[in-house]
């Protein structure tokens, strides 16, 4: 009863800080907690791991996450500390009163353009998210044709800031594969919507059109085939494959390189029903040149 008369013949500015702490609380807490598991523990195994499918976009998502909390914090901080400077602003002549409304009114503008950026960040992680479900969908295929003398790896990294799907390396050779999660997007259209047409090097979506998927795929097995012909020191060819998951795929002219597009159903028989080309003995040399690249992931929290 006696803080709630206190609170009454506070200042109204009081409240709005009270509402703060939570998130200065939260900003110290995870600071805190991070620089402790920093410097007290441990991975319990020094070996690294291979990536699994997925794993450049997995850690995009954790970073947006995290992202998206700092900048709700900060727009609640720029907008609780805007409510105390108009208040401010109600209670101070002249000048300082222009200034006080000023400085609010810039406060809650940097609160709302935080706040949009958090919506903005939300859209980024639904299409990221779909992303890392293709290609979870596509691994599950490949785990499905390991009988056939298949080995894959997942998220290879080319380059600094790119990466190849996934990589199914067997006797019957080398292939490469670029995964395309699109959503079925509602639009009036003859073509049906769970159709994608192959024009060439274009897919033609119900909705729209992919210029880039097909030539980044065959640009990226040229790049492998040239890096493993390094690293073994034997001549190795690499076929291009673009995986979309859940879609019907109907070839209007197939692409002038031989690059394959398919869904993952059909991966899984298009795998199995490949020749041997490959001898037993060169393939363990390229599995063992991508698994020294691949194996590169931490064992521990964090990326």
């Amino acid at each position: 009863m006696a803080f709630a008369t206190m609170m009454q013949g506070s200042a109204p500015w009081i409240p709005v800080l009270a509402g703060l702490v939570p998130l200065v609380v939260v900003l110290v807490g995870v600071c805190w907690d991070r620089k402790r598991r920093n410097e007290r523990t441990q991975p319990p195994q020094v070996e690294k791991l291979l990536r699994p499918p997925g794993h450049s976009l997995a850690i995009k998502l954790d970073d947006l996450f995290e992202r998206a909390i700092y900048k709700c914090l900060f727009a609640f901080g720029l907008c609780g500390a805007a409510g105390v400077a108009l208040d401010a602003e109600a209670k101070m002549p002249g000048l300082s009163s222009t200034l006080f409304l000023l400085t609010g009114l810039a406060l809650a503008g940097g609160g709302l353009y935080a706040a949009v950026l958090v919506v903005r960040d939300v859209k980024k992680s639904q299409n990221l998210r779909l992303g890392l479900r293709g290609e979870q969908a596509v691994a599950e295929a490949l785990q499905e044709v390991a009988d056939c003398g298949y080995r894959a790896f997942h998220d290879f990294p080319g380059g600094e800031n790119w990466n190849i799907d996934h990589i199914a390396v067997g006797p019957p050779g080398i292939f490469l594969i670029e995964t395309k999660a699109r959503s079925r997007v509602r639009r009036r259209s003859a073509q049906p919507a769970h159709i994608v047409h192959v024009l060439g090097s274009i897919l033609r979506f119900p909705a729209f059109e992919d210029l880039a998927a097909i030539p980044q795929a065959e640009r990226n097995a040229q790049w492998l085939a040239a890096y493993l012909t390094k690293r073994t020191a034997e001549k190795t060819e690499a076929e291009a494959l673009v995986v979309l998951p859940g879609w019907y795929v109907e070839i209007k002219e197939p692409p002038s390189h031989g690059t394959k597009v398919m869904n993952a159903n059909y991966l899984k028989g298009y795998l199995r029903g490949q020749p041997a080309r490959l001898p037993e003995a060169q393939v363990r040399r390229i599995i063992a040149a991508l698994d020294e690249k691949c194996r590169d992931v931490e064992f521990q929290t964090g990326h």
